[in-house]
């Protein structure tokens, strides 16, 4: 029980203190968080992703290996989410937000800085990784899944090729591979501007939360949140073990997995025209559920798996 506590106080409680002063100044000052969330989908999500790529260092096997598992489980976590929301009768709207929900964690600014202070430098590495395939994954799958909720096939696949974060992978990885050195002029406002993006995620979290703190829709909110924090390691767990990942690999992609409903959601719910309230509910309650699952899930990963600390 001390040891759960202590990783709870020393690795998750500093993330929640920057959404608590991004929710405190919402409710003191009254800011509007929307354009906010049109700066992080037009700008910063575009540059940390490219940075994210750009910059990364890893083998081939190993990136074909996680791309392959991120695939099976987003396309596994969409199925079991569609199938929860048909035989419950959701209408479109209803069913992308929660889709959403199951399939966007919150990689990069919760899941890379808690993996950071949980685990060694082989492990991040491997969770950045994964961030950038779910983030590249997020805005096209989930592009795609939050158009679906009011646009035909056709318009939701259309609305993937609008996306910069998309072009922006494209980029990161077309200049990673060919191994070209941007010019300071231009890596300088990009790095830079990656580095914004995590901790604007966070305070425009505790923003639009500021202005809802309350959750309602009960029955979409609990399979949305069930989804995220307690069928998704289970079903990590299962696919990294078939696909034989590495040790490192393999707590990277559980703990990634693992993460509550990102910030992401609310800004292609905004986007897209979904249930903001329904994509805020489940953001919440999973963010205020995680610290349990989580705390949970790092000391039986550091049991299992001792060369990951």
């Amino acid at each position: 029980m001390t040891e759960l506590l202590e990783i709870f106080v020393d690795n998750i409680a500093p993330i929640l203190m920057i959404a608590a002063i991004g929710y405190f100044a919402g409710r003191s000052s009254n800011i509007n968080p929307q354009p906010i969330s049109k700066i992080l989908f037009l700008i910063l999500s575009p540059a940390l992703v490219f940075q994210s790529i750009y910059t990364s260092q890893i083998t081939a096997t190993e990136l074909i290996s996680l791309f392959f598992a991120v695939a099976i489980f987003m396309s596994l976590m969409s199925l079991i989410a569609l199938g929860l929301m048909i035989w419950w009768g959701a209408d479109r709207v209803s069913r992308a937000s929660v889709i959403l929900a199951a399939i966007c964690a919150n990689n990069g600014n919760f899941g890379l800085p808690l993996i950071a202070l949980a685990f060694n430098s082989e492990v991040l590495a491997r969770a950045a990784v994964v961030f950038v395939l779910v983030t590249m994954s997020n805005y096209s799958i989930g592009v795609f899944m939050a158009s679906s909720g009011r646009k035909s096939l056709g318009g939701a696949l259309l609305n993937i090729l609008k996306v910069p974060a998309v072009y922006a992978a494209i980029f990161g990885l077309f200049f990673n591979f060919a191994n070209i050195a941007l010019p300071q002029l231009i890596a300088q406002p990009i790095q830079r501007l990656s580095l914004a993006t995590v901790p604007m995620m966070l305070l425009l979290l505790g923003l639009q939360l500021s202005h809802s703190a309350s959750i309602s829709q009960f029955k979409f909110v609990g399979i949305g949140v069930s989804l995220r924090l307690l069928v998704s390691p289970f079903a990590a767990a299962a696919l990294a073990i078939i696909l034989g990942l590495n040790e490192p690999s393999v707590v990277a992609f559980i703990m990634q997995a693992s993460m509550p409903v990102a910030v992401v959601t609310i800004i292609l719910a905004t986007e897209y025209e979904l249930d903001r309230q329904l994509s805020l509910n489940m953001i919440l309650a999973s963010l205020l559920l995680s610290p349990i699952t989580l705390s949970l899930l790092i000391y039986t990963l550091r049991r299992l798996v001792p060369s990951a600390i």
